[in-house]
């Protein structure tokens, strides 16, 4: 309850002979154009002089403040009805009956609820006593005030409605996001998190998982986005954890796109919302400056998908990261996954899921036991044939240009740039210590301002790291072009990551030694459309039985 008016909480009027209380309710709100038609202290100086020309005794004050009359757990009127039910209230003085309440239902009841404690009302402006007046038109007072605030409903909802469908963005903005302070209702890039978000998406499709990505961006002591937006009631995680993570991935905000009315309130009269199935959603492409690629982002989702159908997203893995070829490897013989093997001072491999759980005799299916390092060689010597007969130094130069996102000089001044903040901000950390020192700021305030400033240097320390990492990289994919334009082979086994596969590897089909393919696995792979017959037979039987399907 707020009282923003002249009028005491309790008022002493007249002889003072009353036994009850004279309770009189003042409700403020804002009209469809977000404006108040009157202050709350011209509402209460009006019910303050009705009561003290009428004589009326002793008066206490129930005051709501922007709130809805729509809704009927107001913060004053609830004290209002907790002291009629306590017998100390035995009139409600108000403006007119809109103060009360823009429910019919709700209002009606309330009115119901004063007859039957025997509790007079008044409302001044509607000239209204009902110890005195008919009530026959109160209804359709009641009724029109509702039929006021559906209408307001409706003009909001169109208002909203528009502005979504223009882009512009209504709500609070996301994690690594800000609100433009020169374009309403516009989101830029807030630098300190972009290069986080960027590293996210990258180790996310290089196979590390939800409980893996959080932990890791724990340890960095990056805050969460709560702890970070820091809006007022919202719940603080004190860790990150992997809903902080899946709604980074699954959020198209950081490709540049807006997705707004996910949700609607399933009446103007209820607080209550409901989820909106994704064909009602409102998407505005390009409403602001992207922070991953659009290339980057439905990758991810790609293998967000392709995780949950394989049994990644079902269950709780334990592990770190993703080992290199999960997800990638199938039997020939019964279709099912091959699962990682490593034994003590043996090297890693990998056999049949079916063989693994059942074994042969039980589940009917072989081995098909392939070390990882020869798979790595197998694919390297791939692409070598391949890029034998094609004009490979073409195709990765127009791949170098289209996926590097700063060439090596550009990334060298960025991380110089980077170092110089944080050398700023520890000149800053210590201007603060010695004004603590002096005593020009207090203790409460030293602190606040050094978490912060300690916050925004490891974000800058990451940033480095991320940057440091991606210099590397982009000197590996240089040289490689080099290479090429040299004549000489450009890829090796370290190029053989997870990126690599979820971008060009579809699936590998494991063959066992004089086994042929079953029909299920030609069929779901349209083998028979990219081999014939004859050749399908002579895979078996050779060196190496493998079939690498590409994307």
């Amino acid at each position: 309850m707020n009282r923003e008016c002249n009028m005491p909480s309790i008022h002493e009027t007249g002889d003072g002979t009353r036994g009850k209380l004279v309770a009189v309710y003042a409700r403020l709100s804002v009209n469809e154009n977000g404006e108040r038609d009157e202050s709350l202290e011209t509402q209460c100086d009006l019910l303050n002089g009705f009561v003290q020309k009428n004589k009326f005794g002793k008066s206490k004050l129930y005051v709501d403040n922007d709130e809805s009359g729509v809704y009927f757990d107001r913060p004053g009127l609830i004290q209002l009805i907790h002291d009629i039910k306590n017998n100390l209230v035995d009139t409600v003085i108000v403006k007119d009956l809109s103060r009360l309440g823009r429910n019919n239902g709700e209002t009606l009841t309330f009115l119901d609820f004063l007859i039957n404690n025997n509790v007079r009302l008044i409302s001044v402006v509607d000239n209204y006593d009902s110890f005195a007046d008919d009530d026959e038109i109160i209804g359709i007072k009641t009724w029109a005030n509702e039929h006021y605030c559906r209408d307001i409903s409706k003009k909001v909802r169109a208002n909203l409605k528009r502005k979504i469908q223009n882009g512009e963005y209504l709500g609070k903005p996301h994690f690594g996001y800000l609100k433009s302070t020169c374009e309403k209702n516009k989101l830029v890039v807030d630098g300190r998190y972009q290069k986080i978000i960027r590293m996210i998406f990258d180790m996310y499709i290089n196979g590390w998982g939800y409980r893996a990505l959080a932990e890791y961006i724990q340890n960095m002591n990056i805050p969460t986005p709560s702890q970070d937006k820091n809006y007022p009631g919202a719940k603080k995680s004190d860790r990150w954890n992997e809903q902080h993570i899946r709604r980074i991935i699954t959020n198209r905000v950081y490709c540049g796109d807006t997705i707004q009315g996910v949700s609607e309130k399933v009446s103007f009269k209820l607080r209550k919302t409901r989820r909106l199935p994704p064909e009602k959603w409102v998407v505005v492409e390009n409403t602001h400056e992207a922070i991953i690629s659009r290339e980057t982002f439905e990758l991810a989702q790609r293998i967000r998908v392709k995780r949950w159908h394989e049994g990644e997203g079902r269950k709780k893995n334990k592990s770190k990261e993703q080992h290199l070829f999960s997800g990638f490897l199938i039997c020939a013989a019964c279709g099912a996954y091959l699962v990682h093997k490593k034994k003590k001072n043996r090297p890693a491999h990998y056999i049949c899921g079916r063989y693994n759980n059942f074994g042969r005799k039980r589940g009917g299916c072989t081995t098909h036991h392939i070390l990882e390092d020869r798979l790595v060689n197998y694919l390297v010597e791939d692409i070598e044939q391949m890029a034998r007969e094609t004009n490979v130094q073409n195709l990765l130069a127009d791949a170098y240009n289209k996926s590097i996102r700063l060439p090596t000089v550009k990334i060298d001044e960025e991380v110089k740039r980077l170092e110089n903040k944080i050398i700023e901000k520890k000149r800053q950390q210590r201007m603060v210590y010695f004004d603590r020192i002096k005593g020009n700021v207090n203790e409460a305030l030293y602190i606040e301002v050094a978490a912060e400033i300690e916050k925004e240097i490891t974000v800058l320390n990451a940033g480095i790291l991320r940057l440091k990492e991606e210099l590397i990289k982009t000197r590996q994919v240089e040289e490689s072009i080099q290479k090429t334009n040299s004549g000489q082979i450009q890829i090796n086994i370290n190029d053989i990551d997870r990126m690599f596969l979820e971008k060009f590897i579809k699936k590998i089909i494991i063959i066992d030694n004089g086994e042929e393919i079953s029909e299920s696995i030609k069929e779901k792979y349209n083998l028979d459309l990219i081999f014939t017959g004859e050749q399908l037979g002579k895979i078996s039987h050779r060196k190496i039985r493998l079939i690498i399907l590409y994307k």
